[in-house]
């Protein structure tokens, strides 16, 4: 009985995202296919039947699935030979197939991280009769003879994490972690990192270091036998790497400088040379940047065999 309340409550989480299966038993995990129409309950096929077969396309969404962080912003129907709208994601094909998703048409959405999105898209319907968006819905389009429509809404904050499961309360060892950074002692200490626990015995200096004692000369190598080969056994070789210390990285006395003009431009005074970016709109930022991941998008979709 609960599980039917929860069911019958409105669900105004956002719509993450939206794909397109031929048969509705195709639908993937954790989406929602459009099966029915919202006016008239009928079937809510979006695609025109072929000559010889019937062909099938129902609308699919998701509140979990698709970008972490992204949620659907705009959804729009466009002419097959139309550019991409800028920042839209277009369905090209369907989900549980492969097959090409639209003729003529296609349905494209638009999804971009949470904090840039100025709506959210909280549900879908598709109306067989009507050609008005009920209260509430945005038109979105026509396809096929039915309109699909969808529900904005404000834009949700972003889940916090719970801060009582971030550390425990108690805890057996003799400091606390911070996640911040740093250690920090509940008994007192001497500031190292593992305050109140000291080891047994000094740690040996790494070489090169500082020697508290004379230093022993190396045993003396072996005579070598004029007879045998250089690489022989009784050639033996020492390994003098770390005499000298640790070894150096590829780019230890490598000098990092500024761009001679550069410099020059700033002791002149000139900053004529020095390239000003400039500022930015939101729009401007996601039209010079923006990368649809349909490439990706469809590598994921394609069944596997």
């Amino acid at each position: 009985m609960m599980r039917d309340l929860y069911n019958a409550l409105p669900d105004d989480r956002p719509i993450t995202s939206i794909s397109v299966v031929e048969e509705l038993a195709g639908c993937p995990v954790n989406y929602t296919a459009v099966s029915k129409t919202h006016d008239q309950d009928i079937d809510a096929d979006l695609y025109k039947d072929g000559f010889f077969r019937r062909v099938t396309r129902y609308l699919c969404h998701s509140k979990t699935e698709g970008y972490m962080g992204y949620i659907v912003e705009n959804i729009l129907i466009i002419n097959d030979r139309d550019c991409r709208p800028t920042g839209f994601t277009i369905i090209e094909q369907t989900q549980d197939t492969g097959q090409k998703a639209f003729k003529k048409k296609q349905i494209c959405y638009k999804a971009v991280p949470r904090h840039m999105a100025s709506q959210s898209v909280t549900d879908i319907i598709i109306l067989s009769r009507s050609k008005v968006a009920p209260e509430g819905f945005t038109l979105v389009g026509e396809m096929n003879g039915l309109c699909i429509c969808y529900k904005p809404g404000p834009v949700p904050p972003a889940p916090t994490p719970n801060k009582s499961s971030a550390q425990p309360s108690s805890s057996p060892l003799p400091y606390g972690v911070n996640p911040a950074g740093g250690v920090s002692s509940s008994t007192g200490g001497n500031g190292a990192l593992y305050p109140g626990l000291s080891p047994s015995r000094p740690a040996p200096q790494p070489p090169g270091g500082p020697v508290s004692g004379p230093l022993s000369p190396p045993p003396p190598l072996p005579p070598r036998n004029i007879g045998a080969p250089y690489n022989s056994p009784s050639h033996a070789s020492r390994d003098t790497s770390t005499l000298y210390g640790p070894p150096q990285s590829a780019l230890f006395g490598v000098p990092f400088t500024l761009n001679q003009k550069y410099v020059k431009s700033s002791q002149n005074g000139s900053t004529s040379n020095i390239p000003n970016p400039g500022k930015k709109s939101r729009q401007q930022v996601e039209d010079e940047y923006y990368y649809s991941f349909t490439l990706e998008q469809d590598v994921l979709q394609r069944p596997t065999s």
